[in-house]
């Protein structure tokens, strides 16, 4: 699950090439990767070419047990998705989308149904220190893309540190976007810090986020729910979002 590409270059805006970041990927790991941008483009959410290409690229490597801050409109969950997936090596990938905001959660549904994707994925009203309080699981990969304020991103960050285990690819979007004086971005700094704290270390940067891997400090563990206990989860989480009778 671990990328095994490094790119030391930090660019202060958006980065619009298409790197891979395993070695056994040159530089499209299929048709479908070339395609997801196009596919998706549609979906509510913000992504750029970049963002799409690497998100479909963690899936296709790490996408066993993929876990979303923010969800919004289910864009970068069908992109993962559909990255995971079309990996023959897997076949029943577990997408954890936590997000505040039951709305977002409702229209992310919805979207992945679209896409015939609902079944692959549990959708929590929550946030991470709740999401962990309740449930034994270990991500292969992650992307951050929640409340974009400092503090929340360092809150997120610091849980993550306690929950995943060495080696997992962590995509925090809008890395690249300018924190304006008020403080409103703080995505870039809180980034920074947790790489300082010795719990992440850098890898490159993508589209407009960027992407970290988790160090020997993180004490956490990979680990997946049972297939029946997660889409007896899944429906369960829908029913009390009201999304399903």
């Amino acid at each position: 699950m671990t990328p095994d590409l490094r790119y030391p270059e930090r660019p202060e805006t958006l980065d619009r090439s298409i790197r891979p970041s395993w070695s056994k990927n040159p530089a499209w790991v299929n048709e479908g990767h070339r395609r997801v941008f196009d596919e998706t483009k549609d979906i509510p959410g913000w992504q750029v070419e970049g963002d799409a290409h690497k998100l479909y690229e963690m899936a296709y490597f790490a996408g066993d047990v993929i876990l979303e801050l923010g969800v919004y409109g289910g864009r970068s969950a069908v992109v993962e998705l559909k990255g995971a997936l079309s990996n023959p090596l897997r076949s029943r990938p577990q997408l954890f989308g936590l997000d505040v905001d039951r709305t977002a959660i409702q229209r992310s549904h919805e979207t992945l149904a679209a896409f015939g994707l609902a079944e692959h994925a549990l959708l929590y009203e929550g946030d991470i220190e709740a999401f962990m309080a309740e449930f034994e699981v270990g991500p292969t990969m992650v992307f951050v893309d929640a409340d974009h304020r400092y503090q929340a991103v360092k809150k997120d960050l610091d849980a993550l540190s306690r929950l995943l285990a060495p080696g997992v690819p962590v995509f925090c979007h809008d890395y690249a976007n300018r924190e304006p004086p008020e403080g409103e971005i703080g995505v870039r700094r809180a980034a920074t810090e947790w790489e300082a704290s010795g719990h992440a270390e850098w890898s490159a940067a993508f589209g407009a986020g960027a992407l970290f891997v988790t160090t020997a400090r993180c004490p956490g563990r990979v680990a997946r729910m049972s297939d029946d206990a997660f889409a007896e989860e899944r429906v369960r989480r829908l029913k009390m979002c009201g999304i399903q009778p």
